[in-house]
């Protein structure tokens, strides 16, 4: 399924997240897959990265565990490859512009697009080459969502939101890092999911970074106009805790929660 024709689905979109070669290459196919099968719509590959920034502990040590066992770029494009010719359900990648940059973002979108991916999203892309990166993207034959930072000027959010294409991350929590659980405040994110729309009003958002708990993850689909939420550190906590037996039942616990509400 085209990532365009889930987020514009009536249910709400679940990304499930998960780093390529976690806790080897194998394992981190069938992972996603086992994801997709359990409520997931959306499968989200973690580049490994040297210095992943944005992620907490549990998804950094993820990212550790993965690079012993290959590179991380071709860790990545495999894991594409073989996960979108086993699910139906869009595979983006989630990865570093560093990362981006060392590989060159022209080549990257073409051998993303060519493993079968539908989007990468670049959570730290500059400003100044959002567009740039978008339109490279978009030419390579996959979209490029954007991360809208919530602490950002108003016109540097807009920007970012306009040259996303595909969907805006917005962060549910403030100035956090993957791992987040000490709470969010609704009304706040609903306002600037909000603005985003106003801004870009044909580009879903999905939110993710604090979303916890399925009930929390109800009430931002419920509550935030969002289409749906990402969620990373729950599944790769419980994998760590307990392989397959421990994380498939976390999926169908945040699939089964969003799908009580009504997407808007």
């Amino acid at each position: 399924m085209a990532l365009r024709s889930e987020l514009g689905s009536a249910r709400p979109t679940l990304g499930a997240f998960s780093v390529a070669g976690y806790p080897d290459l194998r394992s981190g196919v069938e992972t996603l897959v086992a994801f997709a099968r359990s409520g997931a719509t959306v499968l989200e590959v973690g580049a490994p990265a040297v210095d992943p920034w944005l992620d907490g502990p549990v998804i950094a040590a993820a990212h550790r565990r993965a690079l012993r066992g290959g590179e991380g770029v071709n860790t990545t494009l495999e894991t594409v490859r073989q996960v979108s010719s086993l699910s139906d359900k869009p595979v983006i990648t989630m990865m570093y512009w560093a990362t981006v940059l060392a590989h060159g973002p022209e080549r990257m979108a073409h051998e993303l697009a060519s493993a079968g991916a539908a989007g990468c999203l670049v959570p730290d892309v500059p400003p100044a080459s959002a567009r740039a990166w978008a339109m490279a993207a978009g030419e390579g034959g996959i979209a490029a969502p954007l991360l809208a930072s919530r602490g950002i000027a108003l016109g540097e959010m807009s920007a970012t939101c306009q040259a996303a294409t595909g969907f805006i991350y917005a962060p549910a929590a403030v100035g956090q890092r993957t791992g987040y659980s000490a709470g969010i405040d609704l009304d706040e994110l609903a306002s600037f999911v909000g603005a985003a729309r106003r801004v870009a009003p044909a580009t879903p958002v999905l939110t993710g970074i604090g979303i916890s708990t399925p009930e929390l993850a109800a009430a931002v689909v419920g509550q935030c106009g969002v289409a749906g939420v990402v969620i990373g550190s729950p599944l790769v906590r419980a994998l760590g805790d307990g392989g397959l037996e421990r994380a498939v039942p976390v999926v169908e616990r945040f699939a089964a929660s969003i799908n009580q509400v009504r997407v808007g």
